[in-house]
């Protein structure tokens, strides 16, 4: 179980994505790195669906947010190395198996209508949603071990195609290994005409079935 705090992201249905796409891809004992963990879920929820003694490192920007993730680990029997800090700021000089990237990239006007960054969580990705997540893609090699990977979700509410791009330029390979759709939250329903306007300009994509708002959750392996 996962103990939530406000001011500290709460996993939805990309985080459990994330978690199950993971747990196929890793077939032997790793270094892993969850990073941008907020509560810790996706990395402690992954430590308790396999049989190997990985050795499990958290990241957060937010110092809340990083001693929830010790409480979480705690409750839940996973010894971990959790540190607070900016990107990969906390691990100079490591370097991991498989990073897990679940930092916020989400449109800036759409985060602000949507109910998933409520409460003063922070999500400054930029217009578009790509600046935390490209910055990511552009450091990451440095901190992966020979044969490393990184997996990481693009929301289709940010511009998949930039977003893309940088992870193309970085990588020799990026498989999509899982897309799902799901239906906008109907809160967000009352502001179709900015969602259009930015769909036309390509920040975002989506799209309408029977009536119903779609966005889409992939999951990326890069190596």
């Amino acid at each position: 179980m996962i103990k939530q705090e406000k001011n500290v992201f709460t996993p939805n249905a990309t985080t459990k994505l994330l978690v199950d796409s993971t747990v196929k891809i890793i077939k032997k004992k790793s270094d892993i790195l969850d990073l941008g963990c907020g509560t810790g879920y996706v990395g402690i929820s992954v430590a308790k669906k396999l049989k190997y003694k990985n050795n499990y490192y958290f990241s957060d920007i937010s110092n809340k947010a990083i001693n929830l993730c010790k409480k979480n680990a705690k409750k839940n029997k996973i010894i971990i190395n959790a540190k607070a800090g900016t990107m990969y700021n906390p691990w100079q000089n490591k370097k991991f198996d498989l990073i897990i990237e679940s930092i916020s990239a989400i449109a800036k006007r759409v985060a602000k209508i949507s109910p998933w960054y409520k409460n003063g969580i922070p999500c400054d990705c930029g217009d578009d949603g790509t600046d935390l997540v490209n910055n990511v893609l552009k450091e990451t090699k440095k901190y992966l071990k020979k044969n490393g990977k990184l997996i990481f979700p693009i929301v289709t509410l940010s511009n998949k195609k930039k977003i893309l791009k940088t992870a193309k330029k970085n990588f020799k390979n990026v498989k999509l290994l899982v897309s799902k759709d799901w239906p906008l939250p109907k809160s967000m329903y009352s502001k179709k005409k900015l969602l259009k306007a930015l769909k036309k300009k390509g920040v975002i994509d989506y799209k309408t079935k029977y009536g119903l708002i779609l966005y889409s959750s992939e999951i990326y392996l890069a190596y």
